[in-house]
């Protein structure tokens, strides 16, 4: 069948009903779609929530991780510093050539303190050095104390690593070479106000 050939008359009142339809938007469209947009509805209602939710989740990430960076902080370990004084006659051999090396935090707890006998002359803490005291975290007196003892103290330094020099050395020994006990204390005014008497400072 051509174009020329027309339609076939079986199908002229299918064309004819066909040819009278006419398609328009309804009278409401207009005004629902207004109403749509100043709600602030969007045609991806669904893509939006999901947007939304995952904003949120990403939020609650974030969220997770400061917190997680703040305990990291909160509880790491303190930073500890090193400290290294000479030259003192810590010993009572009447020279002035030991030191104390000293592992605290600063202007705080003291984790370790040891002293020394500067033999190379190094005005330092060095491999060729004897060491006379080695004590933790705690003042202790050596064993096998005997009589004797002899009280001497340094102040006032910077021994802590705090900053200021407001800290004391104290030291027991035996002369000439032997150290029994050492320690450290802040030397301050206002300390020394509250404790009453230098005696009653407290040892680190």
């Amino acid at each position: 069948m051509s174009d020329d050939e027309g339609i076939p008359p079986d199908l002229e009142g299918l064309d004819r009903n066909l040819s009278g339809i006419r398609f328009q938007p309804r009278a409401s469209l207009g005004p629902e779609i207004e109403g749509r947009l100043r709600r602030g509805e969007t045609p991806r209602g669904r893509g939006r929530q999901r947007s939304s939710r995952q904003l949120q989740v990403l939020a609650g990430m974030a969220a997770s991780l400061l917190l997680l960076a703040g305990l990291a902080v909160y509880l790491r370990p303190t930073a500890s510093v090193v400290v290294d004084r000479c030259c003192y006659d810590l010993d009572g051999g009447g020279v002035e050539d030991d030191g104390v090396l000293i592992v605290a935090e600063r202007d705080a707890r003291v984790h370790r303190l040891q002293v020394y006998e500067d033999r190379d002359r190094s005005r330092h803490a060095s491999a060729g050095d004897l060491i006379r005291l080695d004590r933790g975290d705690a003042p202790a007196m050596g064993a096998g104390a005997a009589a004797g003892l002899v009280t001497t103290r340094h102040c006032c330094i910077d021994l802590d690593g705090g900053g200021p020099s407001d800290d004391a050395l104290l030291v027991i020994g035996v002369p000439p070479d032997r150290v029994v006990m050492a320690a450290i204390y802040e030397e301050r005014a206002e300390t020394r106000a509250r404790q009453g008497s230098a005696n009653a400072l407290p040892l680190r």
